[in-house]
């Protein structure tokens, strides 16, 4: 079975997730959670469709079932779609998970159980809950939420900050948590948004950057960090036009690396899988020093092997 990765934390368009910020929980006090996954069941006709309940694996070995989340993706009819499942988001931290619960409301659960849920009318009539993509900053203290257009709520209150423009595609938060990265299909450029959908920069990169991915956004606000041709990481300055940094980088055999985050100043930290055939996906956590060219393994872990489908935290 080929193990999917939810669409939230995929490589789209040459442009994926740009969370970045602190070092991860497990380097501080208490667990965290390494990655949510979904059940992969076989049907008599040989199909693996998603089954069961999210589950959230940690640092430290647990599996908590996330009982109240809604697992299958609803349709536009409010129908369950069989081989493909609800987003769920979860924060760079490990403390926060975004999902829809199963009475349809978007919900912030803490790590600790507490759930904040998002206003009803957060998502536009009759949307199809595949078509959601929910990201989680860092910190999980802001919830991007898109659906068509992406709209920023704050976690602990629920209260809608802003929202982009229309044709602006979220692709991450800056460092800092506190700006947005996005594309467009109509010029090729990038912009910086703040929280509340004013535009702070823009730029049209050269194929170094448009080409190649997974990208992200510094809390400068303007230094973007590009792996090329899973080789080097590039950084490349929107504001001035330049590219000001070019380090080698070795990635895992055959890794395909799914997340590019700022976790610090000069440093990246990358999430890299590799697939084995029958055997359980495994995940590396590279940090990479954007100045020296230093790289170290943060960890390593394999998916649950039954997993059908996982979302990774960030940073």
């Amino acid at each position: 079975m080929k193990i999917r990765i939810l669409v939230a934390l995929a490589v789209m368009l040459a442009a994926v997730l740009g969370v970045q910020g602190t070092a991860q929980a497990e380097h501080g006090h208490g667990d965290s959670v390494r990655y949510a996954s979904a059940k992969g069941c076989v049907k008599k006709n040989g199909a693996v469709v998603p089954c069961g309940t999210w589950r959230l694996v940690t640092h430290h070995g647990r599996v908590i079932l996330l009982k109240d989340a809604q697992l299958r993706a609803l349709n536009k009819q409010g129908d369950p779609v069989t081989d493909s499942t609800a987003p769920v988001a979860v924060s760079g931290n490990g403390q926060k998970i975004a999902y829809f619960r199963k009475d349809g409301r978007l919900a912030v659960r803490s790590l600790d159980g507490k759930v904040r849920l998002l206003p009803k009318d957060t998502l536009p009539r009759k949307t199809a809950q595949y078509d959601v993509t929910l990201q989680l900053s860092d910190d999980g203290a802001v919830l991007a939420v898109t659906a068509g257009r992406t709209k920023l709520f704050d976690t602990a209150s629920s209260t809608r900050l802003g929202r982009l423009p229309k044709r602006r595609y979220f692709i991450g938060f800056s460092g800092d948590g506190e700006k947005m990265l996005t594309s467009s299909d109509t010029d090729g450029s990038l912009s910086v948004y703040d929280l509340s959908g004013h535009l702070l920069r823009k730029g049209t990169p050269p194929p170094l950057v448009t080409d190649n991915g997974p990208y992200a956004l510094h809390a400068d606000g303007k230094t973007i960090a590009v792996l090329v041709a899973n080789r080097k990481v590039a950084l490349y300055d929107l504001e001035s036009g330049l590219v000001t940094g070019d380090q080698r980088i070795k990635l895992p055999k055959d890794g395909t690396a799914h997340k590019l985050d700022w976790t610090g100043d000069n440093q990246v930290t990358l999430h890299v899988s590799q697939e084995f055939g029958s055997a359980p996906t495994r995940m590396t956590v590279l940090q990479h020093d954007v100045r020296s060219g230093a790289t170290t393994v943060r960890d390593k872990y394999k998916l649950l092997k039954d997993t059908f489908v996982y979302a990774a935290c960030g940073g």
